[in-house]
């Protein structure tokens, strides 16, 4: 049976006759009759006896009632659920984002989220960039904001491309480095590197001065700002972090930036997703505001979509 015929049954309960069925359903007494008799034959049963102009229904009636009003409150609430979830008012919302990308725009895109839709329930996963494509494909988190480098131009993602960042490697007050003109990169790799996981450009870039090197002498890796930024104060450590994480720091003259008389190293995040999935109303709206936040327009979520690749700003 279809949820239309349910509807029809439903109404001739409630009204106990086909013309105030009919009226309520909006389709003639004759469209109602024949569509109860094709009911009753699907069925096997007589489903309403006759009194007259009134109808009432039989044990098997009874039935197929109580059924159809199960139906078609399921409907309903099948229908307001997908309202609630479509206008934001309520649902759940899992998304990921990279150590920089938490600190820098994660906490203002959120709050802005949470005051428009306040019953919206958000999860925010803050993990190193690697591993938020596997936690993607799992499911977990809907999208992610983070390092592009190694997935821009695959195609099982979609990818808005943000603007470069630049990126400024920093040492504490005093550190041996500090002061110096234009330190050398072998000076650089002789020093503690604490960092989250380091894009393979990054990599190459400290071993660009022609010596033989695997690179940093030693590495730590972590996804904490707090952390990474305690111990570039505590010790000896250096760190390429985004300028506007340390701005403060720099300012009271806490950190001294470190030049090396080549060009900047620039950050490359976007807002990625798989091809295959669409979003849900609550991930284009934190995606809408992320995009507000990094200053890219907002066709860039469609063009991404629609074109199956990286889009740039």
């Amino acid at each position: 049976m279809e949820l239309r015929q349910y509807r029809h049954v439903l109404a001739l309960a409630d009204h106990a006759s086909f013309r105030g069925a009919s009226e309520v359903l909006g389709i003639s007494q004759l469209a109602l009759t024949k569509s109860l008799f094709h009911i009753e034959r699907d069925v096997g049963q007589r489903l309403f006896d006759r009194h007259g102009r009134r109808v009432s229904p039989t044990a098997f009636g009874a039935i197929v009632v109580d059924t159809a009003r199960r139906m078609v409150e399921c409907e309903e609430s099948m229908l307001r659920a997908i309202a609630r979830i479509g206008a934001l008012e309520g649902g759940a919302l899992s998304v990921g984002v990279g150590p920089y990308a938490a600190d820098i725009w994660t906490g203002h895109v959120s709050g802005r989220l949470l005051e428009r839709y306040p019953r919206l329930s958000l999860s925010i996963h803050v993990e190193p960039w690697e591993t938020l494509p596997d936690l993607l494909k799992s499911g977990r988190i809907e999208l992610f904001v983070a390092s592009i480098e190694e997935i821009r131009g695959r195609k099982e993602y979609r990818v808005v491309e943000f603007p470069e960042q630049r990126g400024v490697w920093i040492c504490r007050a005093g550190h041996p480095l500090a002061g110096r003109a234009t330190p050398s990169r072998s000076e650089l790799r002789e020093y503690v590197m604490v960092s989250p996981q380091l894009p393979p450009r990054i990599c190459r870039w400290l071993q660009a001065d022609g010596r033989q090197s695997k690179g940093c002498r030693r590495h730590v890796n972590t996804a904490s700002v707090t952390m990474l930024k305690a111990m570039v104060r505590q010790g000896d450590g250096v760190s390429l972090i985004h300028p506007d994480e340390v701005r403060m720091e720099l300012d009271r003259g806490e950190f001294a930036p470190l030049e090396f008389g080549a060009q900047p190293l620039t950050f490359h995040s976007g807002l990625v997703w798989l091809a295959d999935r669409t979003l849900s109303p609550a991930a284009t709206a934190f995606a809408l505001e992320m995009l507000a936040e990094v200053g890219v327009d907002a066709s860039s979520l469609m063009r991404a979509d629609s074109a199956g690749r990286t889009t740039k700003a």
